[in-house]
C-alpha cells in the first residue's frame, strides 16, 4: 500500500532521473556547440571600400536602387543558410554582393516597383542557388550558372506575385568571392572593371601624388539593346519585329509598344504569349582579379549616367579620388546630373580594393589565417602601393594598440562641414549661425577641398605616403590650416598653427560615439593618409591620420 503524501516515492529523492538525463543532454548540446564554434574559421569581410551615390530623378520612390551586402557570408550566418566550403568557396573565401538595379532601363516608362522588389529580394535568391550546389560543382562555371538562375528566379516571381508591377528594370551586379569577381549585367546599365595602365601608380591612399591611371574595361556591353547584332538576331528567332538602325533600333511590342532594350526583369506586357519575348538573361563575366595590383576598382553605374559620362570620364574621376568612393561616385554623378534630363535618376558604386589581398593582410586562400573587419582591413597598406606590390613585411607593433583588439587609438585631425536636411534638426555651425547648405552642396565643397589638400601633398613631394614618416611636416601644412580655418564648423577649427582642427589621440571608443563609418575610415588610414568623405552625426568629415 502507498502511503499518503509519500507520492510513491519511498526510497528516492533529489532530481527525477529524467531531468537529470535532460540536463545531460543539454550539456552535452552545449559542448558540441562550442566544439564548432572554436573550430570554425572567422568570418571575414572582403578587402574594399564601398560606397554609392544617387543624384536626381523624380519626387517619391526612387527609380533605381542599390543593395551594399559587404559581407554575404554574416548574412548566409545570420540566415542559417550553409554556403559551400570547397572549390572557390573553401577556407571561408571573403564574400560580397554588391548590385544596382535601374527601373529607367526598362521596356515601357520608368517606373520603381521592379527596381524596389528586386533590391529587396536578389540577394535571397543568390544565397539559395549558392546554397545549392552540391560538392564539386563550386568552380566559376557553376557560379555563373547560379547567378543566371538567381536572375531567373527573380523574374519568375515578379511575374507571378506582384501583378500590380507593369515596369521593369535593368541590373549590374557584382559578386566577390575570395580573389574572383562575378559580375552581371542585364539591359542598358553596365559594369566596368578598371585596370591600372602600365606606369600608372596609385599615390597613398586618399592623399595627393596619384598619378594613377586607370583604363575601363566594360562587362556588360555585349547585351541588352536592340541595336547590337547578336541581341537584333536574337530577337527576330524568337519571333519579335525590330526596327530601326544604330541606336535607333527598338523592338515592337505586341500592343505597338517600342523598347531600345531587349533584356529587363519584370515589364510583364513584353513577356506574354504572342509578345516579342524580353529575356531575363545578364550577361555573366568572371576575372581571376589581380586584387589591387593589376585591377584597382570596379564601377556600377545607371542607364542616364552612362547616356550622360564615358567610361573613360569614370575611371579618370575615380583615379583622382584614391580610395574615397563616396567622393568618386559623388562627383560622377554629379557630372552626369548636370548633362542629363531633370528627371533621370544618376546612381554609381565604386568598389575600391584594398591592397592585401581578398581578406586582407594575414589572410589568404588555403590559409587558417585571417579575421573579420567592417568595411576593410585594418592592416590594409596604404593606397601607395596599390598599384605596384603589396606589402611583404609584417607591419610593427603599434603602442597604440589596445590589448587584446585589432583596433588603435590614432592620432587625427578633420575638417567638419555641417548640412541641413529634413531629417535633422536646426544645425548651427561652430558660431551660433544657422546651417543652410544641403548635404549635395556639402559633399561638392568637401571634394573640392580634397582636391586642394591632394594638390598641396603633390607640391610636398608626398608628404604623408609613408608612415616612417614624422608628422611634424603634416602638422605645418599652411594649406590645410588655411582650409580648415575658413571652412571647417568644429570649434577646432579655432585652434592656432598646427593644432588647427586637431583631434588630439581618438581612442576606438571615441571613434565608436562619432559613428561605426566614422570608426571604420579610421582603421584603414595610415599616418598623412586623407580618409574619403564620412557622414556622422555632426556632418561630414574629411580625416587625416597624423600618427
Amino acid at each position: 500500500m502507498v502511503s499518503q503524501g509519500v507520492g510513491g516515492h519511498e526510497g528516492y529523492s533529489g532530481t527525477p532521473l529524467w531531468k537529470i538525463q535532460q540536463t545531460r543532454d543539454q550539456r552535452d548540446l552545449l559542448q558540441e556547440s562550442l566544439s564548432y564554434a572554436m573550430q570554425r574559421k572567422p568570418i571575414v569581410s572582403p578587402n574594399v571600400l564601398v560606397e554609392a551615390v544617387s543624384l536626381g530623378g523624380p519626387p517619391g520612390k526612387p527609380f533605381a536602387r542599390h543593395v551594399l551586402v559587404k559581407c554575404l557570408r554574416k548574412v548566409a550566418d545570420r540566415s542559417r543558410i550553409e554556403l559551400p566550403s570547397t572549390g572557390l568557396f573553401h577556407n571561408q573565401a571573403p564574400m560580397g554582393l554588391f548590385a544596382l538595379f535601374d527601373g529607367q532601363s526598362c521596356a515601357g516608362e520608368p517606373g520603381p516597383g521592379a527596381a524596389d522588389y528586386a533590391a529587396r529580394n536578389f540577394h535571397k535568391k543568390v544565397l539559395d542557388n549558392l546554397a545549392s550546389l552540391p560538392p564539386g560543382f563550386t568552380n566559376e562555371k557553376f557560379v555563373k550558372a547560379a547567378l543566371v538562375k538567381s536572375f531567373e528566379d527573380l523574374d519568375a516571381d515578379l511575374l507571378k506575385s506582384q501583378p500590380e508591377v507593369q515596369d521593369g528594370c535593368g541590373a549590374a551586379v557584382l559578386l566577390l568571392v575570395g580573389e574572383h569577381l562575378f559580375t552581371a549585367v542585364l539591359g542598358a546599365c553596365d559594369a566596368l572593371l578598371c585596370e591600372a595602365q602600365e606606369g600608372g601608380s596609385a599615390g597613398s591612399s586618399g592623399s595627393g601624388g596619384s598619378n594613377l591611371a586607370l583604363q575601363p574595361v566594360s562587362l556588360g556591353r555585349n547585351q541588352g539593346r536592340c541595336s547590337i547584332p547578336d541581341e537584333r538576331a536574337r530577337l527576330v528567332r524568337n519571333g519579335g519585329v525590330v526596327v530601326g538602325e544604330g541606336t535607333e533600333t527598338q523592338a515592337v511590342g505586341a500592343a505597338g509598344g517600342r523598347s531600345s532594350v531587349s533584356r529587363s526583369l519584370g515589364d510583364p506586357s513584353w513577356k506574354q504569349p504572342g509578345g516579342t519575348v524580353l529575356t531575363c538573361i545578364p550577361e555573366i563575366q568572371s576575372v581571376k582579379l589581380g586584387w589591387a595590383e593589376q585591377h584597382i576598382c570596379i564601377l556600377l553605374a545607371t542607364k542616364p549616367l552612362l547616356d550622360a559620362v564615358n567610361s573613360h570620364e569614370m575611371a579618370g574621376i575615380a583615379a583622382e579620388f584614391v580610395a574615397q568612393p563616396r567622393a568618386a561616385c559623388g562627383e560622377i554623378v554629379t557630372t552626369a546630373a548636370d548633362k542629363a534630363a531633370d528627371s533621370s535618376q544618376c546612381t554609381a558604386v565604386e568598389v575600391w580594393l584594398l591592397p592585401g589581398g581578398p581578406g586582407g593582410e594575414g589572410f589568404s586562400v588555403g590559409s587558417e589565417e585571417g579575421r573579420d573587419v567592417a568595411g576593410g582591413s585594418a592592416n590594409a597598406a596604404n593606397t601607395a602601393r596599390a598599384a605596384s606590390e603589396a606589402p611583404k613585411k609584417k607591419a610593427k607593433q603599434n603602442p597604440s594598440t589596445l590589448p587584446g583588439s585589432d583596433m588603435k587609438s590614432a592620432r587625427l585631425r578633420h575638417i567638419l562641414v555641417k548640412f541641413q536636411d529634413a531629417q535633422r534638426p536646426a544645425v548651427v555651425d561652430a558660431n551660433g549661425k544657422k546651417v543652410t547648405r544641403s548635404r549635395h552642396d556639402a559633399e561638392a565643397l568637401m571634394r573640392r577641398l580634397l582636391r586642394e589638400l591632394r594638390e598641396q601633398l603633390y607640391t610636398d613631394g608626398g608628404v604623408g605616403a609613408s608612415s616612417k614618416r614624422n608628422s611634424l611636416p603634416m602638422l605645418k601644412s599652411e594649406t590645410f590650416q588655411r582650409l580648415c580655418k575658413e571652412h571647417s564648423e568644429c570649434p577646432t577649427s579655432q585652434k592656432g598653427g598646427g593644432m588647427c582642427g586637431d583631434l588630439g589621440w581618438v581612442s576606438p571608443d571615441a571613434q565608436a560615439k562619432l559613428g561605426r563609418d566614422f570608426q571604420s575610415a579610421v582603421s584603414v588610414l595610415r599616418p598623412g593618409n586623407w580618409s574619403d568623405i564620412v557622414a556622422s552625426s555632426d556632418g561630414l568629415h574629411i580625416i587625416q591620420r597624423i600618427a
